[in-house]
């Protein structure tokens, strides 16, 4: 009997450790965006210039398993010149996405700060769309390689790494801006 009571507590902590797995809550997934290696998606921005918004969007985001996250913050992943990310939001997907704008996110339909993530990527093929806003304080070309999304799962905090590689062009700079935008391209695959 005494040696049955001395399993019984490593037994019940072991238990609980595996049983509790299950209350980490879901995963936010991101168009592939999973820190992996790898860009999921490239976009170069000809004639923008400083202090202007523009909007991108069409990212699907959905969960790897029922549940709810909330997107707490959102910042860029190797900024260079002056790039800034304005804002970022979602919505559900329910019709066309944005593509590309340069308007704010608020002027496009996207609520000021984005309801949570409940669509689990198995349960319906329309997700959460991501959108972001980005903008340049200076003159110069500007980029990022992605962006980290901070976000919270059964209270726990988690982030996930999307590979969207963002370049923006100043206006008349076309052929500059390709090379910069093909330098940047080959030097990441070279990391």
């Amino acid at each position: 009997m005494r040696a049955l009571t001395r399993l019984i507590p490593p037994m019940a902590v072991v238990t609980a450790l595996t049983s509790g797995c299950g209350a980490f809550g879901p995963h936010l997934i991101v168009a592939g965006g999973s820190g992996a290696d790898g860009t999921d998606a490239e976009v170069a921005l000809p004639g923008t210039v400083a202090h202007r918004p523009y909007s991108l969007g069409g990212w699907d985001m959905c969960l790897d398993r029922p549940g709810s996250v909330t997107i707490t913050k959102v910042e860029l992943i190797k900024p260079y010149n002056d790039i800034v990310l304005q804002a970022f939001s979602s919505r559900p997907h329910t019709g066309p996405m944005l593509g590309m704008a340069d308007k704010p996110l608020t002027e496009l339909g996207f609520p000021s700060r984005g309801p949570a993530v409940t669509i689990a990527c198995e349960e319906s093929p329309l997700h959460t769309e991501l959108a972001l806003q980005y903008a340049k304080t200076g003159d110069a070309a500007a980029g990022a390689e992605g962006v980290r999304i901070t976000y919270t799962s059964a209270g726990r905090r988690r982030t996930v790494d999307f590979n969207l590689r963002v370049l923006l062009c100043p206006p008349g700079d076309t052929e500059r801006c390709r090379e910069a935008y093909e330098e940047l391209h080959t030097s990441s695959d070279d990391d």
